[in-house]
């Protein structure tokens, strides 16, 4: 199943379950019933006025999250009935607009998998960030998505980070923080340890070089520094650091060049104040980045993910 068919699966589950939900709770609020049958209707302008009516009443207003997320879930499958279909501002007005109570995973991956194909590869990582945000909002997310899925929007989230950093690239390079995590501000998105069980082990980090050496870009220095805040956060007891080169060049030139800007990684840590194990691996091009879809990738984009630094958590 590709990605965005898991997706929409998962989000259809969600619309069928939620729709139960208002079937059991009407007789504590009338406007659900209401508001279940402007979803049948697919009647988004009846929907949102429900929901702004409901806002402020004492009996409705628990369910008010709940309205929003199913109506944002809608949204996600109707923008995707249109892909393909000419209808391409029709459907990224119905993304932004499910996106925008920040209450539905699956339309920040939507609007995420649009940014990604629009090369707005910033917006695309905020956008997936966000998603595993709500993802470990059980409050936003009752029910969370397979670990397969989970995996799937960890792995876009870095992905995207990383095209947004390629400075080999048309446009010019963008370090994208992570985001923060939803319960108390620590680093959280992709570089979460834990999302509902699913706990990343491999972090690909656009942690750039200058060309055929081991000094680090301004982007590069940036995403060192996020990943030392990350590290003194989370306090591992042992860090491995892996360095990977593109394609390009010979085996040994590369596997060289690998390992020096893994260990200016390393140094950069422990000149900072990491005082935990810092262990280094260098894998020069024989390790791409596993990418499950390249459909809309170049060449050069499939190099810019190759080229990277990993952190690999044990």
């Amino acid at each position: 199943m590709t990605r965005t068919a898991s997706v929409m699966a998962a989000g259809l589950a969600s619309l069928g379950a939620l729709c139960l939900s208002v079937a059991a709770a009407a007789a504590d609020c009338a406007q659900l019933a209401t508001f279940n049958q402007a979803l049948e209707r697919k009647d988004l302008r009846a929907m949102k006025a429900i929901e702004t009516q409901i806002s402020t009443d004492a009996a409705c207003g628990p369910f008010l999250m709940d309205m929003q997320r199913r109506r944002a879930t809608l949204e996600v499958v109707m923008a995707e009935s249109m892909k393909g279909r000419g209808r391409d501002a029709e459907r990224e007005e119905l993304l932004v607009d499910a996106d925008r109570p920040e209450v539905s995973w699956t339309a920040a991956v939507g609007l995420g998998e649009l940014r990604f194909g629009q090369r707005r590869f910033s917006h695309s990582a905020q956008a997936f960030d966000r998603a595993i945000e709500i993802i470990k909002n059980e409050t936003k997310t009752p029910k969370a998505p397979s670990s397969a899925v989970i995996q799937e929007v960890v792995d876009r989230a870095t992905q995207a980070r990383l095209l947004a950093a390629n400075e080999e690239g048309t446009t010019p390079a963008t370090f994208t923080p992570v985001a923060k995590d939803h319960r108390d501000g620590s680093i959280g998105g992709s570089f979460s340890v834990d999302v509902r069980g699913v706990r990343p082990k491999s972090i690909p980090l656009p942690i750039n070089f200058e060309t055929g050496t081991a000094k680090a870009t301004k982007v590069g220095l940036q995403a060192a520094a996020e990943l030392l805040a990350a590290i003194k956060e989370q306090q591992p007891s042992e860090i491995l650091i892996i360095g990977h080169t593109d394609e390009r060049g010979g085996d040994a030139y590369n596997m060289r060049l690998s390992e020096q800007r893994a260990q200016a990684v390393a140094k950069f840590l422990a000149d900072n104040g990491v005082q935990a194990t810092i262990k280094i691996m260098a894998r020069g091009k024989t390790e791409p980045l596993r990418i499950a879809d390249t459909s809309g990738l170049s060449r050069q984009d499939i190099w810019a993910l190759n080229r990277r630094v990993e952190w690999r958590r044990p």
